[in-house]
């Protein structure tokens, strides 16, 4: 009797227990049914990417002159600055610190973040920013000239043990990017001078310590005098720890060195134009690797242009000015060198366009009536009164050798359609340099690179003659619209300047190369973040928020119940139902 009961009460234990067991399973195995119909891949740590490339390593400390295009690369992984550039939006926005700016727009208070740390813990601090601009680039024989006149006339003031004003003597809207200067950390330059600060070989220059989102593990030199560089991810990083665990760079000295090794990289990058399909073909039949790359196109802002010596009397003639560029078939010569784009405007990176068709009628007629006739006797065209016959001095550099050809033809189309007598010299770079600088030139073939300069308004102010302004060109008025410009920022005030510009005409702008980089369809995120770049190395903008792993998880409204969300989906109460019932 005692037996059967206890057997009774065991039985109806195990029921119940089995019972419940198969009730939590169940409401187990439905609430995650619920949370798959309420859940979303978001990106998850994991993973190595890796990078193809040419290049070499001259300076790795991000302030120096002299630094290689990886250099760069490098240099944008491994520090931040105060502001960072987003290419998303075309905006600078905060990075370590918190901009704010006064009602008079001459001062800019920045305020370090709590969260901004170098890649060994530590904080960065008023110290740190005060040693990089005031101990470093305003340092009367800092190397970097660019940066050291950029910052000749701003003050620095400290506010509070968080906080630095810089205060500029005027107003200036592209100050702002000057602030994207990468922070050195003072400490590890304690007793260092000026000199050793940027010199290669100074210790902190081998493996150096930044704020950016990786830092340098190692860098493995091979035979060939290819080299393998390896980053990890920074976990102090400012607005988070990236995804992607490590960087790994295989780098070589020439197109031809990578063209037969490491196919499987997550990213080919500065492949020469010209190469580039034979590239993608080798990537595809070699290899088997169809659809398995994407090519992304982008544009810089930089040109190519030929400058006018306002200077020297010939030039100085709109007549000649306008002729030439009426007589210049851009498409023609373009089309002979692949990997370039035409363009008419000053600002075409501002997204002012313009529109310029050759005439070859209109431009003899310019120079006919401006006072240049075609004498038949002496079978060229002259400077009236005199009847000297005109002839123009024109220089380009030998490096790289596209201008060479592109100078060549055309020389060749003015010569046959003008009848004008141009004088080409093609320089070694060190010849052209001395001839830059002395303005030994009537006119000048030559590219302007604003990718590190947003201020691109240099190029015509006439403060710069002798430098950026190679044109010489001095106007008031034009002088007083990139005032304008850099005061309010207004795109009204920029087209003024645009058209004004067209009507002297110091320059024909004539190219900008394109430049492509292969990317492997495994990562994620790039295309989001890749933008509107400005230079090679923004490239890697925004790769904390690369990744190549996912995971599932809520899509859920904040602030909302999951347990009543729960129960609503499991009676089947969508959303409408459920908002009536609670009406």
């Amino acid at each position: 009797m005692h037996r059967s009961s206890f057997r009774i009460r065991s039985l109806r234990t195990w029921l119940i227990t089995g019972g419940m067991l198969l009730g939590i399973v169940f409401f187990g195995i439905l609430y995650h049914r619920f949370f798959l119909d309420h859940s979303q891949s978001v990106p998850t740590e994991g993973g190595i990417f890796t990078g193809s490339t040419i290049g070499a390593i001259k300076n790795l400390n991000p302030l120096a002159s002299d630094q290689s295009l990886f250099d760069q690369d490098l240099s944008e992984l491994l520090f931040e600055g105060l502001l960072q550039y987003n290419p998303s939006s075309g905006q600078i926005e905060d990075a370590l610190a918190q901009v704010r700016i006064s009602e008079d727009s001459k001062t800019y208070f920045l305020t370090l973040k709590k969260s901004a740390r170098f890649q060994d813990g530590q904080p960065v601090t008023i110290e740190d920013v005060r040693f990089t601009f005031e101990k470093v680039i305003q340092n009367p024989v800092f190397e970097n000239s660019v940066l050291r006149d950029a910052f000749e006339y701003v003050s620095l003031e400290v506010v509070d043990k968080n906080t630095l004003a810089f205060v500029l003597p005027e107003q200036n809207i592209f100050f702002l990017s000057l602030l994207t200067t990468p922070i050195l950390p003072a400490r590890y330059f304690e007793g260092a001078l000026i000199e050793e600060i940027t010199d290669p070989d100074f210790p902190f220059n081998k493996k150096p310590i930044g704020a950016g989102p990786y830092q340098l593990k190692n860098i493995v030199p091979n035979d060939d005098g290819s080299f393998r560089v390896f980053l990890q991810k920074n976990k102090y990083y400012f607005s988070g720890e990236p995804y992607i665990d490590q960087l790994v760079f295989y780098v070589y000295p020439t197109f031809e060195h990578l063209n037969v090794t490491h196919p499987w990289s997550t990213m080919f990058s500065k492949i020469p134009f010209v190469f580039l399909e034979s590239f993608e073909k080798k990537l595809f039949e070699q290899y088997h690797l169809e659809s398995q790359y994407q090519k992304r196109e982008y544009l810089l802002p930089r040109f190519t242009a030929i400058f006018f010596n306002l200077d020297k009397p010939i030039v100085n003639k709109p007549a000649i000015r306008k002729a030439l560029r009426l007589a210049l078939e851009k498409e023609k010569i373009l089309k002979k060198e692949k990997g370039w784009n035409k363009i008419d405007s000053f600002f075409f990176f501002e997204g002012i366009e313009s529109w310029h068709q050759p005439d070859f009628a209109e431009a003899q007629r310019t120079l006919r009536d401006g006072g240049f006739p075609y004498d038949s006797e002496q079978e060229v065209r002259v400077v009236a009164p005199e009847n000297t016959p005109v002839e123009i001095t024109f220089i380009t550099s030998t490096s790289p050798p596209v201008y060479s050809r592109f100078a060549q033809s055309m020389v060749r189309t003015w010569e046959k359609e003008l009848n004008i007598h141009i004088n080409l010299q093609v320089l070694d770079p060190p010849e052209f340099q001395q001839a830059l600088a002395e303005r030994q030139y009537d006119m000048v073939f030559f590219g302007q690179n604003f990718s590190k300069n947003f201020d691109s308004l240099s190029t015509w102010h006439s403060s710069q003659t002798g430098g950026f302004n190679l044109a010489n060109l001095t106007h008031e008025e034009v002088d007083f619209l990139i005032d304008e410009v850099r005061f309010s920022g207004a795109q009204s005030d920029l087209f003024a300047l645009n058209s004004k510009l067209e009507d002297i005409r110091p320059a024909i702008i004539l190219s900008t190369p394109k430049y492509n980089l292969l990317v492997s369809e495994e990562l994620k995120g790039f295309s989001e973040n890749f933008g509107k770049i400005r230079s090679h190395s923004q490239r890697f903008s925004g790769i904390e928020k690369w990744y190549f792993e996912e995971k599932l998880d809520w899509d859920w409204p904040s602030g909302k119940s999951k347990f009543w969300g729960f129960w609503q989906w499991f009676f089947g109460v969508d959303e409408a139902e459920s908002k009536e019932i609670n009406e």
